[in-house]
């Protein structure tokens, strides 16, 4: 897995590149944990707080694919991802009562 005290690292061990294992694990906490603080932010059921958490959360991706100098289709792959995440935080926060 990926350590945050790699940089630290001397020579090769600075350098070394990360295998897909570890891009792929890291991505999935990344997922877990923002899934989890937002189903729990989310939990009040307030929609103007639920779509203005999504508008800032577009802005604040479309702004950050832009100083990644992201290409047009790997900005929109990265924000629909964003929404799909938030959509499923929504759903997960207000359970349908049937």
């Amino acid at each position: 897995m990926l350590t945050t005290n790699r940089d630290c690292q001397r020579d090769g061990a600075r350098n070394a590149i990360p295998t897909m294992g570890e891009i792929e694990g890291r991505m999935a906490v990344l997922e877990v944990v923002a899934q989890s603080a937002l189903t729990h932010a989310l939990d009040e059921g307030d929609e103007v707080v639920d779509a203005s958490l999504l508008a800032e959360i577009r802005k604040a991706m479309r702004d950050k694919c832009s100083e990644l100098k992201l290409d047009k289709e790997d900005s929109i792959s990265a924000i629909c991802f964003a929404e799909e995440l938030i959509e499923a935080a929504i759903e997960a926060s207000h359970p349908i009562h049937q």
